[in-house]
């Protein structure tokens, strides 16, 4: 169960923006966040720092400063080395803060450095026993014959596990307010996705405990981030992509 009387919370995102998914939560739990990457840029941190800043938050936020490009470079090469550092550096932090429980992405298979979020936490708690470790779903892709997504919402599979947060009426129209006059960047990249969400939905946020075994693609989670890749590398876009067998799987588990 996800508690909310004094225990102390860490939320640890891949990237700025996703804090978006829990706007309201991050309002009652008030935690300390931690980001361990840019997610591509300054002007992405700006905005999460200008959404925290609007909750009151922005000083309980820790940037690590990671560029996003490195998390890719580094599943690329399957260099569990840098990996294990940002582990270390994760662990300083989470002995300094004592959270009795921590808030990290979910494991969906749309983006790899997403992915990697878990792993890390699972590394960095490794010698902190006692902590309840929870997953924000942000977005993965359903099996169809087109594309189709699931925002912020756990899979169908798992729904059985999912807790749900309900939403003050201040805690939606901050979170509303926060997602049209701020976050301009993760809007304009999720488009009608994010943006025609039912305000019914948006009421009501979701978490659910994190699994004790790395969490495999397939059922109802398409492997999205290597279709993406394969599409890029036949248009000439990149020359190398991630994979799940050849580069995720190798340095998740070294670190779970």
């Amino acid at each position: 169960m996800l508690h909310s009387d004094g225990a102390a919370t860490t939320v640890v995102f891949s990237h700025p923006n996703h804090e978006l998914a829990i706007f309201g939560v991050l309002q009652s739990l008030r935690p300390t966040l931690v980001y361990l990457t840019d997610g591509g840029g300054e002007k992405r941190v700006a905005q999460t720092r200008r959404g925290l800043d609007s909750i009151g938050l922005a000083e309980r936020a820790h940037f690590l400063d990671y560029s996003e490009q490195s998390f890719y470079d580094a599943l690329l090469d399957r260099d569990t080395g840098f990996y294990e550092e940002v582990a270390q550096r994760l662990r300083a932090l989470l002995r300094d803060l004592r959270p009795t429980q921590v808030l990290c992405d979910s494991v969906e298979f749309y983006n790899p450095v997403h992915d990697m979020s878990l792993p890390l936490v699972r590394a960095a708690l490794a010698t902190l026993p006692d902590v309840v470790i929870f997953e924000v779903p942000l977005v993965y892709q359903k099996p169809a014959a087109d594309e189709r997504y699931e925002i912020q919402r756990i899979s169908a599979s798992r729904r059985a596990e999912q807790l749900e947060w309900r939403l003050s009426r201040s805690e939606l129209e901050a979170k509303l307010s926060a997602r049209d006059r701020i976050y301009t960047i993760l809007t304009a990249q999720m488009g009608p996705l994010l943006a025609d969400i039912p305000l019914e939905e948006l009421a009501v946020e979701v978490v659910a405990p994190a699994p004790a075994l790395l969490p495999q693609p397939g059922g109802d989670r398409v492997l999205r981030y290597e279709r993406r890749a394969q599409i890029l590398l036949e248009r000439g876009e990149i020359e190398r992509g991630i994979t799940y067998a050849g580069h995720y799987l190798p340095v998740a588990a070294a670190l779970f």
